[in-house]
């Protein structure tokens, strides 16, 4: 069954989100996982590849847009998932993916903005309903 963590920052901007997103991806490419990020859009997209290059200037995050015809470990995705594996959900979208249960591993990131707020209860309240194991981490850095 799916494990659903989320990760709860004490910050309230959306770039706070990116940044730890990013620190997400890049720790799941070190130990060898697949990473789908959802989010909601193509221009939402566009913004997180941007951030993801811009990142570390030590590092580098091989990744790709839905719809390119290469191959990298982490993959953006706003409308649909192409299946490429069933590794980690990194879910940014305002929705839970109707896809999200074929993948190991669901994170949701949130931040104290009242959208967010509110969306990610929902989730957690849909996870719990169905009966997903949840995990909840502070993040205070």
């Amino acid at each position: 069954m799916t494990r659903i963590d989320f990760y709860v920052l004490q910050q309230d901007s959306a770039i706070a989100r990116l940044h730890y997103v990013c620190r997400l991806a890049e720790k799941a490419l070190n130990r060898q996982h697949q990473v789908v990020l959802a989010v909601e859009d193509e221009h939402t997209a566009k913004e997180l590849s941007e951030y993801l290059w811009q990142f570390k200037p030590e590092s580098f995050i091989p990744h790709q847009l839905q719809g390119d015809k290469t191959s990298a470990p982490i993959r953006i995705c706003w409308s649909h998932d192409d299946e490429q594996h069933d590794d980690i959900l990194i879910n940014l979208k305002r929705e839970i993916p109707p896809w999200f249960s074929r993948f190991q591993r669901v994170m949701e990131v949130v931040v104290q903005q009242e959208d967010c707020l509110s969306d990610t209860r929902e989730h957690f309240q849909f996870y719990r309903d169905r009966g997903y194991p949840l995990q909840s981490h502070k993040i205070t850095d």
